[in-house]
């Protein structure tokens, strides 16, 4: 498609890396946002090593590179204010250096939240490096001295990560009403690996104290599952959409405060507006609740909300009180404060 002619902008945005990256940039600009440049052809993208978008609010080129080898391609030195978004591994090699020798004018920043545990080693790196920005969504202790935490950042990244901005249209059209009798009161998925035991040994207790109280659903089964599985995530529109309660356990274990952070699990809580108990560490329990509804409030303990033999009477009112959680998660995802962030970094001088 041919372009319309237009001044290159005075500003260009780096990110290394392009399938994670990509879903950071829809989600701190907003895909509708974005003027989409390079070739519009499978073949080509599938070969090639360089993405680019336009953002009109900030002037600027953004590029999505394979490799940090092909900056030069993109010609960072003809533009006037430059941001690289470094990846982890350019903290831990100190590749950082290289780009502020070879770029003095860059600012650089580092985006952390994909849903994963800011560990301890790539914290102190990043201590070291000096980096003009950090947003994150993965706590750690410090983590404010040296950047910025906001523990819904990472629903910016799954909305675009499980393709659930595909659901727009859809979400206020499914879902169920009224309580089902024929299903038991709670739903939880129970796949566990090694490092998060802690589920099944919290589930199997419960179903010992409470039986015929909770349905587990392990969503991996077979090769199938193991080969797709980003198609697990629509797996769920039925699982939190058509339970009557929903049981969802955070990756992190509940007991650690320290390094908390929330993935999909209870983005897509959220995102379907269904009740449901959250097991996840008390500070983010907490935090969440300021803003969002959880089950959580209402019962002092997970074993009083399994116990809790008038699920069914209370599920109107539950349901009812759960209704918002999707129009503010969307308010927060369509907002795109981040935004001025980066204006800032472009627009002042680095010290």
């Amino acid at each position: 498609m041919a372009q319309l002619y237009r001044k290159k902008p005075n500003n260009i945005i780096v990110f290394l890396g392009r399938r994670f990256e990509l879903c950071k940039v829809f989600g701190l600009f907003g895909k509708e946002n974005l003027v989409y440049q390079s070739e519009f052809d499978h073949k080509i993208y599938s070969n090639s090593d360089i993405v680019k978008y336009y953002f009109s609010e900030l002037d600027a080129d953004i590029f999505l590179l394979n490799s940090n080898s092909k900056i030069p391609a993109v010609k960072v030195e003809d533009y006037k204010n430059v941001i690289i978004v470094v990846s982890e591994s350019d903290i831990y090699n100190q590749t950082y250096k290289i780009y502020r020798e070879k770029y003095p004018n860059c600012k650089l920043v580092f985006l952390w939240f994909n849903g994963e545990v800011f560990v301890k080693p790539l914290f102190e790196k990043c201590k070291l490096a000096n980096i003009d920005l950090i947003l994150t969504g993965s706590n750690q202790i410090g983590i404010n001295d040296i950047a910025t935490f906001d523990f819904k950042l990472s629903f910016k990244f799954f909305y675009y990560y499980i393709g659930y901005y595909y659901l727009d249209s859809l979400i206020n059209k499914i879902g169920q009403n009224k309580y089902d009798e024929t299903q038991l009161p709670i739903f939880t998925y129970s796949k566990a690996s090694n490092e998060s035991s802690w589920r099944s040994d919290l589930l199997n207790n419960l179903h010992k104290k409470y039986p015929n109280t909770i349905c587990s659903s392990n969503s991996i089964n077979d090769s199938y599952d193991l080969e797709f599985t980003k198609y697990k995530h629509f797996e769920t529109i039925n699982d939190y959409c058509y339970k009557n309660y929903n049981l969802i356990f955070e990756s992190i274990n509940y007991k650690n405060n320290g390094e908390y952070f929330a993935t999909e699990k209870t983005f897509k809580g959220l995102f379907f507006g269904n009740p449901f108990f959250l097991v996840a560490p008390s500070d983010l329990v907490a935090e969440l609740s300021n803003e969002y509804y959880l089950l959580n409030s209402e019962y002092k303990s997970l074993d009083e909300f399994v116990s809790d033999k008038d699920l069914q009477y209370k599920f109107d009112y539950f349901k009812e009180k759960s209704k918002n959680n999707n129009k503010k998660l969307m308010n927060y995802i369509k907002d795109y404060k981040y935004t001025d962030y980066f204006k800032k970094l472009l627009y002042e001088t680095r010290i």
